[in-house]
């Protein structure tokens, strides 16, 4: 899938991750939508970004999910809308989009380091408002945020703890892959980018 073509949200979702990316924060581009794919809300995250009106920035927090989230009132539940992330839900995101009560979550790629699918421990909340998660898309549409994730992180903290020795540990052949990907502040464009690894 070289050109990137495919249902909506996703589109707008790949978008916000690649903005992330461009701008040396953690590559997550996050969407609420409707079921015929309007977006109602829409993040990314912005962990290493300045202050920013309307969403949360500067703070372990600002998380892509948690901003598109922001976006929702707290006078009503959501049960006939997604919250669509490039990439798996952490702890923090799951648990979130449970508490906003949107009725589901769909995701690009897997987090096999801090994703929270399967591993989030229910409350009685949670099991009175079920959320229905489903993901990762199929083939190379559904591994370029990964990618993206770990270039990240060899870009940012390429020896440090956590993420980079993970992947150097579990998926070699990743890390390989992912540093065909120019870094931050060479990247081009989300297209160019996607036809070094797809």
């Amino acid at each position: 899938m070289a050109d990137l073509e495919f249902e909506p949200p996703w589109p707008h979702v790949f978008e916000l991750m690649w903005e992330a990316y461009v701008v040396g924060t953690i590559p997550v581009g996050a969407v609420v939508a409707g079921s015929d794919g309007s977006i109602v809300a829409h993040g990314r995250n912005r962990i290493f970004d300045r202050p920013h009106s309307g969403q949360l920035a500067g703070t372990r927090l600002a998380h892509a999910e948690i901003n598109a989230l922001l976006g929702l009132s707290a006078e009503r539940i959501y049960p006939e809308l997604t919250l669509y992330s490039a990439l798996e839900p952490c702890h923090l995101c799951l648990a979130a989009a449970s508490a906003s009560r949107v009725g589901s979550v769909h995701y690009a790629a897997r987090d096999p380091y801090a994703g929270a699918i399967g591993k989030l421990v229910s409350s009685k909340d949670m099991r009175l408002h079920p959320v229905t998660v489903e993901g990762p898309l199929s083939g190379a549409v559904g591994l370029f945020p990964e990618l993206l994730h770990l270039r990240h992180m060899l870009w940012r903290v390429p020896d440090g703890r956590g993420i980079v020795p993970f992947y150097r540990q579990t998926r070699p052949e990743l890390v390989e892959l992912a540093q065909k990907l120019p870094a931050p502040p060479e990247a081009t464009t989300l297209a160019d980018a996607y036809v070094l690894v797809a």
